[in-house]
């Protein structure tokens, strides 16, 4: 039953990005597919009084997790691509012989062929190639992603395993921020980081108050920076009926997202206009589908 297969770094990362979209995809009947590059298994433990203790099990944990979030927003199908996770760029988790990063790039590509050959999706959707925000994982799903999605087809590199069947999927996006929506999320963080400055009394508290603001003030501009350049995007998806299944599937991976986490911090009647709609850039047709687009299966129902 052909579908939406969407191809993300770590549990968790499937609803930042595209959680709406998968949510209503699978409200309307399409065959939703997640598949997850790797376990987890790196970073802050949240939300626990004894993070450290949870560490050895912590690829376990999040692998319940994701089922739970994606129990959530309603999708059936999911997948571990059978890596470990990264960590973040420079970091020792990089040279682990089982990190993402540290790939066979062919391999890879091959357990991803794989899987769009047994579920078959017309859709595919990926990373930018900076990976949003340059972790070694999410630019290892970008370029992962696009070889697989036009791989599939390539019967020289990946002939066909017993079972499958070839398959070509019809459409290729990125999934990205638009700057404008990073904007919008990112505000929220300043406000909170210009609280700072109430209730200082002594010139000595002021003047250092100043300074951490200036020193913010540079930070949020970067990150304000930051996002797809807006005139680039041509997929909008309209995902305002599901942002509270986000919210909820979000929290569902309890280790990974703090309770205080910035998508937490945007007042409930506003959230609809941070994330009541995903963004993408379609970089492959092979049907005829106008853009700018607001359904990712247009030209194909």
């Amino acid at each position: 039953m052909p579908g939406l297969l969407s191809f993300h770094a770590h549990p968790d990362d499937e609803v930042i990005s595209t959680g709406g979209v998968l949510a209503h995809y699978s409200r309307i009947g399409e065959q939703v597919v997640v598949v997850t590059a790797t376990d987890g298994a790196e970073g802050e433990i949240h939300n626990y009084d004894d993070p450290d203790s949870l560490k050895p099990q912590l690829a376990e944990m999040r692998a319940l997790e994701i089922a739970a979030a994606l129990s959530v927003l309603g999708v059936k199908h999911h997948e571990f691509l059978g890596y470990r996770d990264s960590g973040m760029m420079g970091t020792e988790a990089n040279n682990h012989p089982n990190a993402f990063w540290r790939a066979d790039f062919t391999e890879a590509t091959k357990r991803l062929v794989g899987l769009i050959r047994k579920y078959q999706p017309e859709v595919m959707t990926v990373y930018d190639p900076f990976g949003g925000y340059g972790h070694p994982d999410h630019i290892n799903v970008h370029r992962v992603g696009v070889a697989a999605f036009f791989g599939a087809r390539d019967l020289g590199w990946f002939p066909l395993e017993d079972g499958e069947e070839y398959w070509a999927p019809a459409k290729l996006y990125w999934t990205t921020w638009g700057r404008e929506r990073t904007r919008k999320l990112f505000k929220y963080w300043a406000d909170e980081e210009d609280s700072k400055l109430e209730g200082t009394e002594t010139p000595e508290d002021a003047d250092v108050a100043e300074m951490t603001v200036e020193a913010d003030d540079a930070e949020y501009l970067w990150r304000s920076q930051r996002g797809f350049p807006d005139e680039e995007i041509s997929a909008v998806v309209d995902v305002s009926d599901f942002v509270s299944l986000k919210t909820e599937a979000l929290k569902a991976h309890r280790t990974q997202i703090p309770q205080d986490w910035l998508l937490f911090r945007v007042p409930e009647d506003e959230r609809h206009e941070v994330y009541g709609s995903e963004t993408f850039v379609r970089v492959f047709s092979s049907v005829d589908s106008p853009l700018p687009e607001s359904d990712l299966f247009s030209g194909l129902r």
